[in-house]
């Protein structure tokens, strides 16, 4: 079971919401005084009296080996700017490093303790042009699916309950293909069940 702040389990309780959950990733640089600190937002943030880098990255599916045993969680980061490929160069791919990914809410980053906390650790990395894979090992956290329902950028969760309790639209039209559109044609968007911020593809929650 999560163990949410008090906040956090007023704002997961609500049916509409002014932040969002924000995915924290934080990498231990051998060598360096502070890790690696990014965001997945399009802007910077400051938490626990550190400043969040807005950069691309996102989590992959767990992966399992011959058995069906969870094996690893890639990590892949935006290679675009080639700053992260300069470390793992420089760290023999970071094997062995410690990877921290964490929740919080944008509402409430004043609170000095992350939502969901899990440390994972660099079995292997790959690079290309365009991303840095990071395979992350760890016996309990891949075991471990956060958030628990998938939530997909472009499409209303609340869809098979159209005018339901998450819904709640109680108008006159009769039907509903669950895209933002639908939901702002009637007067709804605050109800909305996706979430316009996350990548293409879609999280789960």
């Amino acid at each position: 079971m999560l163990n949410l702040s008090v906040a956090g389990m007023v704002e997961k309780s609500q049916l509409s919401s002014e932040g969002v959950w924000l995915l924290l990733v934080e990498v231990a640089i051998p060598d360096l005084s502070e890790p690696l600190r990014l965001v997945r937002n399009n802007e910077d943030i400051i938490w626990n009296g550190h400043t969040w880098t807005a950069f691309n990255f996102k989590l992959g599916d767990v992966t399992e080996d011959n058995k069906g045993k969870p094996q690893s969680v890639p990590l892949q980061i935006s290679n675009i700017t080639q700053t992260v490929q300069a470390y793992v160069e420089e760290n023999n791919g970071l094997t062995g490093t410690a990877v921290t990914l964490r929740v919080v809410h944008s509402q409430y980053l004043n609170n000095i303790l992350p939502e969901l906390e899990e440390v994972f650790t660099v079995q292997s990395t790959t690079c290309d042009s365009k991303w840095i894979t990071f395979f992350l090992g760890s016996e309990r956290s891949i075991q471990v699916r956060f958030p628990f329902r998938r939530v997909l950028k472009n499409f209303c969760a609340w869809r098979d309950q159209y005018k339901g309790i998450e819904c709640g639209y109680a108008g006159s039209l009769m039907e509903c293909d669950g895209t933002l559109t639908s939901c702002r044609t009637r007067d709804n968007e605050a109800r909305y069940g996706g979430e316009p911020s996350i990548p293409e593809g879609g999280l789960y929650a």
